[in-house]
C-alpha cells in the first residue's frame, strides 16, 4: 500500500520556507520533496493542492525579498484585483526603496522607486505598490 505523503496541518494551503519546516521538526528534506508540496523557489514551498497563481508566486517573493520592499506594477495590480494582468509565468516584480540591494533568484523583476507614506498597501502576508507609485509602474510593466 503506498505512503501518504506527510501533511501537517500547520502547512496545509501556506507558503513557507523548507528551512524553517525542517528546523522545526514538520517536515524532513525527503518530505519536502514529495508530491504534497510545490517548490515555488529556491528553500520557498507551497501546499501542492492550491492552484499554481501569480498571487501563489508572489505570496513566496514575500518569504524572500528584503525588509522594507513591496510587490509592484502587474503584481501589485494582481493584488488590487485586476483580473489578466499577471498571469503564472509573468516574473513576480519587486520594488525596493532607493539604497537597498539585492540579488534576487530567477523568477522576479526588480525595480527601484521611494516606498513611503501611503503608497504602500499591506495585507496578511504581504506589501504592494499601490496609489500613484502602483499605477507609474504598471504602466512601465506594459
Amino acid at each position: 500500500m503506498p505512503r501518504t505523503a506527510a501533511r501537517p496541518d500547520v502547512l496545509v494551503g501556506t507558503v513557507f520556507r523548507g528551512t524553517w519546516a525542517v528546523r522545526t521538526g514538520l517536515l524532513t528534506r525527503a518530505q519536502l520533496r514529495s508530491s504534497a508540496w510545490r517548490r515555488l523557489r529556491e528553500d520557498v514551498y507551497a501546499d501542492a493542492e492550491q492552484p499554481d497563481t501569480h498571487r501563489l508566486h508572489a505570496r513566496g517573493a514575500c518569504l524572500v525579498m528584503p525588509a522594507g520592499a513591496a510587490l509592484g506594477g502587474r503584481t501589485a495590480a494582481e493584488l488590487h484585483g485586476l483580473v489578466d494582468v499577471a498571469p503564472v509565468d509573468l516574473p513576480v516584480e519587486v520594488v525596493l526603496p532607493p539604497g537597498v540591494r539585492w540579488h534576487p533568484q530567477p523568477g522576479l523583476v526588480v525595480r527601484t522607486a521611494p516606498l513611503d507614506g501611503d503608497v504602500v498597501g499591506r495585507g496578511p502576508w504581504l506589501r504592494w505598490t499601490s496609489g500613484e507609485n502602483g499605477r507609474a509602474l504598471l504602466r512601465e510593466s506594459v
